[in-house]
Order: C-alpha cells, then structure tokens, then sequence
C-alpha cells in the first residue's frame, strides 16, 4: 500500500534510542546542539555531490538545499569558538539506492582544539562507536597501509598510468582510460578494500581527495588529514582537520570548479560566507559528518538504508 512506513515499529523504537544516545553522548563532551537552515546561498563544491535547487513559486532562485550543515555550523564556530553538533536532513539529488537516499539525517560535529585535533577526532570517533555500539574500538589504519596491501602500490605517488591496469579490470580499458586520478582512486577503494573494512577508521587520503581537510607531509609524502569510519564495509562518518586558511579554501574551490567541467558536471557558486568565516577567524579544530540512518542500518543488520527511515515513498 503506497504510503506507508518504511520502517518497522523495532526499527523506530532502534533509531529513537540511537538519536537519545547520540545527543547523550555530545552533552557529556559540553557540546551545543544548534539548528540550522535547509537552505543555503552556495550548494556543496564537491565536483561529486549533487545540490538540489530551490526556487520560489515565481521562479526565483532561492538557493539551494544542504548537503550537509558545514557551511552554517562553520560560521557558528567562527563566531562563538565553542564545541557544537547538529542533527537534521541533508538533501543530494541523484543518489538513490540500497545504501542511498536523497533526503537522510546527519549528525556533524566541530570541536575547537589546538591540542593535537587529528588525533583527538579519531579517538572522539572510535569513543563514539565503543559507546553507542556493539562493534568495539575501531582499528585505525592508514590509506596507504591498506592500499599497498591490495594493489602493490604507494596511493600517494601512484599516477593514472599505474592504476589502469586495475580499474581496467573492473571497467574494461576504455572506460578505464577515461577516468582521472581522483576517480581511479575512488573506483579502487570503493570496489576491492571498503567492503572488507569492518570496524575500521581509514586515515591520511590522498592530498588530491583533501576537500576540506588540511594537507600535511607524512615523510615524503604529501596527504590529507582526514579520517574516515567504516563499519560492515559501509563508510559511516567522514571527519577533517579542518582547513582554516580563507585563500588557501578560496582556491580549492576553483579547483573543484575546474574538476567539475572536466567532468562536464554544471560549475557552481563559491561559497562566499563560508570564506568571509574563515578570514574572520577558524579556530585550529576538527570536524566529523555521520550518516545516522547509515549508522543505524549496520547497528540493526538491516538490509537496506530505506528500512532505517520513518518513510522513503516520496523518493
């Protein structure tokens, strides 16, 4: 019958305990929970997110809807300079499937610290999950550690030429050979080591898959500071010592422009609030997105993202 419920009453009364556990957990660590709007003046950047546009009855363009809180919740810490998290919908149109949706929750948190952030956001993540899951402490491994492992070869100083090979196997050689860097490495992860991550927090990217994180040196090589959570071969949560250089953000932005008419994908506004927050002043933090329907999905061994979530029929 159309309309229904996706989920069942179990899985209602499973998210409704995960939701309380998560905002529990935040108030122990002195965290503000804050609302943030749904609509924001610049979508997402990332040449590989979809933003939906909202336009008025007259046609007018509005802005867009998030793809995540960041731009608002950034600005806040900006401001204030104190722990805070949201919890709400995050919206990304053509992402439909068994482990996506177009509309989901997220919870994001930024925590100001100079005392050693990238550290101090992986153990945030791994006290997360040993609190509010059965899975444990996750195990921390490097990118390169695990990419080495499978493919023979340092991620950080492969070419396109070196991963061909690779991907061709999996897409044939001429759908192989049109892909970038970036891409090889994405189709390589996602194919051959994310399904055998089963609690696992993958950390130190590629410097060409920064996004927002900063780039550090890591003996000769260059990598970003991000950490990712992946549980039952699922990526979880997406966490980064946050960038705070305004020029330095100003110019990853082009970058993604660049990329995305590389990939003939619609180029898209810089986010320039966003920007104005970070020359008034980022504090040195860190910053970590979860999915929680996603979270909720391996926690219940549910089959789908769809049975996670109160309804889906309008999808």
């Amino acid at each position: 019958m159309m309309g229904r419920p996706t989920a069942t009453k179990t899985i209602l009364e499973a998210r409704a305990s995960l939701l309380s556990g998560l905002r529990s957990f935040f108030e122990a660590r002195q965290s503000l929970e804050v609302d943030v709007p749904a609509i924001a003046k610049a979508p997402a950047s990332d040449p590989w997110l979809d933003s939906f546009t909202v336009n008025d009855p007259a046609g007018l363009h509005v802005g867009y809807l998030l793809t995540s809180p960041e731009t608002y919740l950034k600005r806040l810490l900006s401001e204030y300079q104190c722990a805070i998290h949201a919890i709400g919908k995050a919206y990304r149109a053509n992402e439909e499937g068994s482990e996506h949706a177009i509309e989901f929750t997220m919870l994001e948190w930024y925590r100001p610290t100079s005392i050693r952030p990238f550290q101090a956001m992986v153990s945030e993540i791994q006290d997360l999950v040993e609190t509010l899951t059965g899975y444990g402490r996750p195990e921390v491994i490097a990118y390169s550690d695990v990419f080495e492992a499978t493919y023979g070869l340092n991620p950080h100083q492969a070419t396109t030429d070196d991963l061909i090979r690779f991907s061709s196997d999996l897409l044939g050689s001429k759908a192989a050979a049109s892909l970038d860097l970036d891409s090889q490495l994405n189709l390589l992860f996602a194919t051959e080591i994310e399904p055998h991550l089963t609690n696992h927090i993958v950390i130190d990217f590629p410097a060409i898959q920064s996004a927002l994180a900063r780039i550090k040196r890591d003996g000769v090589d260059s990598v970003a500071k991000r950490a990712e959570l992946y549980i039952a071969g699922r990526e979880i949560a997406n966490g980064y010592h946050e960038l705070t250089d305004a020029i330095e953000q100003a110019a990853r932005f082009d970058e993604d422009n660049r990329r995305r008419e590389s990939l003939h994908r619609p180029v898209v506004p810089k986010d320039d609030a966003l920007l104005d927050a970070l020359t008034s002043g980022l504090p040195e933090s860190y910053g970590v997105a979860l999915g929680v329907d996603r979270l909720l999905q391996v926690m219940t061994q549910s089959q789908t993202l769809s049975e996670c979530m109160t309804f889906t029929g309008h999808l």
